[in-house]
């Protein structure tokens, strides 16, 4: 016993070594499993649904005489036990279970329990709520196949079943393997020839090394994390709003690329914040708990959702660190694990003392830098020095103002495309007047909140800047440009939509990246309005009172639009104000493709223009002083040094959004039993304790989260460490030593190398809950490194590969696969941490399944470097979880998950063939191969080929290959449009200096390389 903790002495009252599995021993594994099934929900754990008062979950309770005198379990006498005669009788009335109940027994299920109770009816603890204690390591013999000590348990077992190991798995097998497990991606053609070129003994382990130090390790560890936690970046419920928590998620990353020992891993993330002098970085680590969803619905009764929110964390807390499905004890004592409904709810203490709300529950937050972020932020200190020395500089006013006077006298004038609106829609029953000029007039109704879809058609291309000209009317309010009564004029938002007029299919959010105009309001600048940033009702307003004269704003676009022969622009306006009706009232819209043409040169009163045009030598004193003065002014000639400069203050100063965080209250808030688990049904007071079927905390042991941790990481704790090796297990196996990894209790599956399980457990805490070090250990064994190449006959003998006679073999998950198809390609943009991202995903999608008016809005897909991130930055919205992730079987994370399925669906082909993400990369893919360093057409393919499987093609397989490139080349010959449509599938562009039927036909092969059973796999 370790660390005081105390064990109830009923456990070895009849504590037999519950890990094994001889005849004497069979009670755990085929006795307990038939009761539980059949006989718990009546006759188990729970005193509220317990029929007669019989209880066959505790041997004296079940061989006790009851008030009738009748005895369930008579041991060594069948004929005297009443249970025998139950579920053996044929009367409906009598036998059990009962007709309305569960399944009845069969014959083999009555022979064993018969057989039991005539061998003695012993009982046995539960295997997982007995203490750890390590097995010897068995003896095999001489046998040359182990490699450390977890293949001899493997092989000792192998043997019982008259099983022998498979042989190794072959070279480039197993560093894709390695590399799959341990970061989450395919290995390089650089690692590969590493590996196989490295003739030293430790050549593997060398290579296993690498990968446990990689970046990508971090991010791997942390994806499965994720799903534990039930990460995602909105907060669920009706609307399912954006939250931002990814500094947490960063958190993760680095806790796991720093390899913090488990227990401290633990303790920081339930109760960081407790710890003495709790840094930054232990009180964001808390942020696991706070991933719960929220709710942000107006009217509910926020204590009812409060509770659900600590409901929420007792049970994820439960499942991820003790394997148990607590949460059925929140209504009744649990129907089959001796857990009470009492003890859920001194758990649920534990976690009962957030000052949060139910309805806009995220208090506490706070803003806590990223563990990742230092290099970046030192980048950006730099910048800023740099950009802030040059401001200092003094101004060569002479030069300046003599280059400002050229410019102007060489100013392009109008280089705007002014508009001729042809669709004119108002939300809210505004009349919308196109004028000669191609303005367009709003008047009628001014409601405080409408949207104006605006149409037009420009053949234009390369445009790069939108202008909108709020202009004044003498039919608007004082004469102003906007329809309030003082004339104000506010656009809330600014969206414009391009699509193609020849191919509607083909259509272009525009994203603009600033906006600037000649006047605006404090506190309602123009770059408010850039797609959809709207908040408080902000926006560019003109203010009419102060502003009778047209103002000007441009829209400068991230990148040149507008489609060869002809674009539809759909621009929408939108205006929106908190207390009173703020109106557009006459605006008209232009486009440029030289957005120099801007404002620098408008608006310029007739003597300074008279005053620059004047030779320098000719100016007065006082006109110079007055040019001066305008200049600096208007054209400041540092202002776009000080917009950088405050652009990266700006970005410094939001850098970390506020996390949500644990803290406990000064004040303790009571906790009661609540019946049924309604929040508004509180019963008795209970204090924080843990179940008694487990160790007791110490007596100095703080009774609060801190110390619940404590307890969880106790060395002698019978679950922790079990249930955390099981895990790592299961992501190297496919499946844990304990099947059921979200259940270790007693509806749970037993563990199939029991001895290995508790040898794996003791060595993590030995370790020093060395999570690398365990991994190392699982990864460089013999069991491991088998081939999954053994034949149909043996999976058919073992399709679950439970005894492990064979090397894992399994589907790779959504995330890896999209991760795999982006190494490939050469499109993976390696930046650890940060934000979310949006990569592709189906138009329209977000609106359909989510339309809240006012809270929901279109997906924002991101560009450039954000759509080739690793998938663990992809945005999760937890209603709308990203359609491909979806069919790739990930979870909505809702709640926690603790092991996802794993099924086989046309629609994963589907997604894979055809998802614009595939698509695409199978192009870079195709681009690789053909810029690709050989002559041999077979080499460029064999090269392709390498990257997705790790290995060169068999000799048929290459004549294959081959032959199937020149087919396909062929057609796209013959069908340049096919081609063309290939290639331009995606953001990225292609290399248009290649043949385009070519580069097609590898894209091809490139598509059916990643369609490869063997590139979907681990195998």
């Amino acid at each position: 016993m370790l660390s005081g903790m105390v064990y109830p002495a009923t456990l070895f009252l009849v504590l037999v070594s519950a890990v094994a599995f001889a005849d004497e021993q069979q009670f755990n594994r085929d006795v307990r499993p038939i009761l539980s099934n059949h006989c718990f929900t009546c006759h188990g754990p729970d005193a509220a649904t317990r029929e007669g008062g019989l209880r066959l979950d505790q041997r004296d309770a079940a061989t006790a005489t009851s008030d009738s005198g009748e005895r369930a379990i008579v041991p060594g006498d069948t004929d005297a036990s009443e249970l025998i005669r139950r579920i053996t009788s044929t009367d409906p009335d009598v036998r059990m279970p009962p007709v309305d109940g569960p399944k009845p027994l069969d014959a083999k299920q009555i022979a064993t329990l018969t057989k039991w109770i005539d061998g003695g009816a012993a009982y046995q603890s539960h295997w997982a709520f007995g203490p750890v204690v390590e097995p010897a390591v068995p003896n095999i013999g001489d046998s040359p196949w182990p490699r450390n000590d977890i293949d001899h348990f493997v092989l000792a077992r192998l043997r019982e079943n008259s099983l022998k190991p498979a042989d190794q798995a072959s070279p480039e097998t197993l560093i894709r393997r390695v590399a799959f497990d341990l970061t989450g991606l395919p290995p390089t053609v650089e690692e590969i020839e590493k590996f196989l070129t490295d003739r030293s003994d430790q050549a593997y382990e060398n290579m296993v090394d690498r990968y446990l130090q990689s970046p990508a390790y971090g991010e791997h560890m942390a994806r499965h994390w994720l799903d534990l936690a039930r990460y995602a970046d909105t907060n669920g419920y009706q609307y399912d709003t954006e939250r931002e928590q990814w500094v947490w998620r960063d958190w993760v990353i680095d806790a796991y690329n720093r390899n913090m020992p488990f227990d401290q891993f633990t303790t920081e993330q339930i109760a960081g914040d407790l710890l003495p002098n709790a840094t930054a970085q232990q009180r964001l680590a808390t942020g696991f708990n706070r991933n719960h969803g929220i709710t942000i619905e107006g009217g509910i009764i926020d204590e009812e959702y409060r509770t659900e929110y600590v409901m929420d964390r007792v049970t994820t807390t439960g499942a991820v660190w003790l394997g148990l499905t607590v949460g059925c004890a929140r209504c009744h004592d649990h129907k089959y694990d001796p857990i009470s409904q009492r003890e859920f709810y001194q758990l649920y203490s534990f976690f009962n003392q957030v000052p949060e709300r139910g309805m806009k529950g995220f208090a506490p937050t706070e803003k806590i830098p990223s563990p990742l972020a230092g290099n970046r932020q030192q980048q950006l200190e730099a910048k800023l020095r740099r950009l802030q020395a040059e401001l200092a500089k003094p101004i060569d006013w002479d030069s300046h103002l003599e280059q400002w006077a050229g410019q102007l006298a060489n100013s392009p004038g109008s280089g705007w495309n002014v508009l001729t609106p042809k669709i004119l829609k108002s939300s809210a029953g505004s009349t919308l007047t196109p004028l000669a000029d191609h303005s367009i007039l709003a008047g009628g109704a001014n409601p405080r909140q409408d949207i104006y879809d605006i149409g037009s058609q420009t053949e234009v291309v390369g445009i790069t800047a939108v202008r909108l000209e709020a202009l004044t009317d003498d039919s608007l309010p004082g004469g102003g440009p906007g329809r309030h009564s003082n004339s104000n004029f506010v656009l809330s938002e600014f969206e414009l939509t391009a699509v193609s007029t020849e191919d509607p299919s083909k259509t272009k959010a525009v994203k603009f990246v600033r906006a600037i105009t000649d006047y605006q309001q404090t506190n309602y600048e123009v770059a408010k309005a850039i797609n959809g940033t709207v908040a408080n009702n902000d926006g560019w307003a003109v203010d009419g009172p102060s502003r009778k004269e047209p103002a000007t704003a441009i829209f400068v676009a991230e990148k040149p639009f507008g489609f060869p022969g002809g674009t539809e622009l759909r621009f929408r306006l939108r205006h929106e104000a908190g207390f009173a009706t703020h109106g557009i009232g006459r605006t008209r819209l232009s486009v440029s493709t030289d957005p120099q043409s801007d404002l620098t040169f408008q608006g310029i009163p007739a003597d300074i223009r008279r005053i620059a045009a004047t030779k320098q030598a000719a100016r007065s004193a006082e006109d110079t002083a007055k040019l001066k003065d305008y200049v600096a002014a208007h054209h400041d000639p540092q202002e776009d040094l000080k917009q950088r400069i405050a652009a990266i203050q700006q970005q410094q100063a939001t850098a970390f959004p506020a996390t949500m965080v644990m803290q406990d209250m000064p004040k303790p808030r009571k906790t009661h039993l609540l019946n049924r688990g309604q929040y508004d049904a509180p019963t008795d007071e209970v204090t924080a304790n843990v179940p008694a079927i487990f160790p007791s905390m110490p007596q100095n042991s703080a009774a609060n989260r801190l110390g619940f941790a404590e307890w969880l990481v106790d060395p002698s704790h019978p679950l922790t460490a079990r249930v955390a090796v099981n895990r790592y297990w299961q992501r190297l196996f496919g499946m844990g030593l304990v099947k059921t990894s979200e259940d270790f209790g007693v509806q749970g599956s037993l563990p199939s190398h029991p001895e290995l399980l508790d040898w794996l457990a003791t060595e993590f805490v030995r370790s020093g809950w060395n999570v690398k070090q365990i991994q190392r250990l699982m990864i460089t064994s013999a069991t491991y490194r088998q081939t999954s190449h053994v034949g149909a006959a043996a999976y058919q003998a073992d399709p679950e590969n439970r005894w492990l006679a064979r090397g894992p073999r399994m589907r790779l998950d959504g995330e890896e696969l999209r991760d795999a198809a982006l190494l490939a390609s050469g499109l993976l943009v390696n930046q650890v941490g940060g934000k979310s991202v949006y990569p592709y995903q189906p138009a329209g999608l977000w609106m359909e399944l989510n339309n809240r008016p006012g809270y929901s809005k279109e997906y924002p897909q991101g560009s450039g470097d954000d759509l080739y991130r690793r998938s663990i930055y992809t945005f999760w919205k937890r209603t709308v979880p990203s359609p491909m992730l979806k069919i790739l079987d990930a979870p909505e994370r809702e709640l926690c998950t603790i092991r996802r399925s794993r099924t086989n669906t046309p629609s994963q082909a589907l997604v894979l063939l055809n998802s614009p993400q595939f698509v695409e990369a199978a192009r870079h893919l195709g681009e690789r191969m053909m810029k690709h360093d050989a002559q041999r057409l077979e080499d460029k393919l064999t090269f392709g080929f390498r990257l997705v499987t790790a290995r060169e093609p068999t000799e048929p397989e290459l004549t294959a290959i081959v032959e199937a490139f020149h087919l396909e080349h062929q057609k796209l010959v013959a069908s340049p449009d096919l081609a063309l449509k290939i290639l331009q599938v995606g953001e990225s562009p292609f290399d248009s200096t290649l043949d385009t039927s070519q580069l097609a036909a590898f894209a091809s092969i490139a598509s059916l390389y990643l369609n490869l059973d063997e590139a979907i796999t681990k195998g």
